[in-house]
């Protein structure tokens, strides 16, 4: 495939829409824009070039020194706002050089809300894609295209993963509950935990092995993960908060969008906003500017709670259909389903490793049981 087929042209997304008006961008626009897809919509054709790809950077010992920058840093981008801009700055960093073996590359991302019910059970995790469950004592993973590799940071070994839960592991966190989130969280010093201690706490610990160590990077589930992660951020970002960026730095000063990213050495504010200096990508389920809720989505939740909880949980929804009356609702939308299940939590070694006060992780956990509770004071179902 070459380049320019997942090239899109600038007006074609909306870059002409925020062009050099914005008085914190510094940065040239973009002159076109990549698109990071889900997995499992890329076609057999880019997945088999992304494979190939992906071994060759295996083979060429990339992934060993990605696996070196974030343990090496593990202390500097965990658990303050450098949270979000390292990482975004590491998967376009991975991207790049992804991009050498072959410019079609472009990261994509799993969206684990839509398996969060079993993640197990999940398509992504099967022999056709990234493969599932270590076997064996060392617990190394058989299928999938990382089967049989043999990692050699930090010391040689098998390419591994332990699914928590005797293979099994408890439900993530749901679409409804992450969408509310990104409505309620009013800065980044209340964003930035809520997601580093529940969705992104949870798929690394619950997948194991490689993902549960600071070594992460040698499991490719990091990069799917991550890139889902910084979708959520630019939902959010695109929600009244392109350029917030608040809380403490990695030394317990005041961040900002002119501090530095650990590591690269570069300010914030370089990749605060797609679309612009480097960072020439989009994602497929969010194109630049995008805010809106899935329809269907949104219509489910409109129809189905009462306001004072579609107010407390869903704020911009709810302000959304002010003096409006509530969309037509299709038999499929109202169908019955099951109720959200609590998540799973973080256990307390894990949470020590990355340096986390454990108070401060167990408060965001009660707040998504207290999200269930309310769903199901409602009687709301999703599919």
């Amino acid at each position: 495939m070459k380049l320019s087929s997942i090239l899109l042209p600038a007006a074609a997304i909306g870059l002409a829409a925020i062009g050099g008006t914005d008085a914190q961008q510094t940065q040239p626009a973009c002159s076109s824009v990549y698109t990071r897809k889900e997995l499992l919509s890329l076609t057999a054709s880019e997945w088999n070039l992304y494979k190939a790809i992906l071994t060759a950077m295996q083979r060429d010992g990339w992934f060993q020194w990605f696996a070196y920058l974030h343990r090496t840093w593990f202390g500097q981008i965990h658990g303050h706002s450098q949270f979000f801009p390292f990482h975004r700055r590491f998967v376009h960093e991975w991207e790049r050089v992804g991009k050498q073996y072959n410019g079609a590359f472009a990261q994509p991302y799993w969206d684990e809300m839509r398996d969060y019910r079993t993640p197990a059970s999940s398509q992504v995790l099967t022999s056709n894609w990234v493969g599932g469950n270590g076997q064996g004592p060392n617990f190394c993973v058989q299928n999938g295209f990382q089967a049989g590799w043999t990692m050699t940071y930090p010391n040689s070994h098998c390419f591994s993963r332990n699914f928590r839960n005797n293979g099994n592991p408890t439900s993530w966190y749901s679409p409804e509950y992450i969408s509310s989130f990104v409505q309620t969280s009013a800065n980044m010093a209340a964003f930035r935990p809520g997601i580093e201690f529940s969705l992104h706490g949870i798929v690394h610990l619950d997948i194991g092995g490689e993902m549960s160590q600071p070594t992460s990077p040698n499991d490719w589930i990091f990069m799917l993960h991550h890139a889902n992660l910084d979708r959520l951020w630019w939902q959010w970002q695109n929600n009244g908060h392109m350029w917030t960026m608040d809380g403490p730095n990695a030394d317990g000063s005041a961040i900002s969008i002119n501090s530095n990213i650990a590591y690269f050495n570069e300010p914030i504010r370089n990749v605060m906003q797609l679309g612009y200096g480097n960072m020439c990508f989009q994602y497929a389920s969010n194109p630049i500017r995008r805010r809106d809720l899935d329809s269907t989505a949104e219509n489910r939740l409109i129809h189905k709670l009462p306001q004072d909880m579609l107010t407390k949980w869903f704020p911009e929804t709810a302000k959304k259909m002010e003096g409006i009356a509530a969309p037509p609702i299709t038999p499929s939308q109202l169908a019955p389903g099951k109720s959200i299940p609590y998540p799973g939590t973080l256990s307390d070694d894990w949470i020590l490793m990355h340096g986390y006060k454990i108070a401060d992780v167990r408060k965001v956990e009660a707040t998504a049981r207290s999200f269930v509770d309310d769903m199901k004071k409602v009687g709301y179902t999703s599919n």
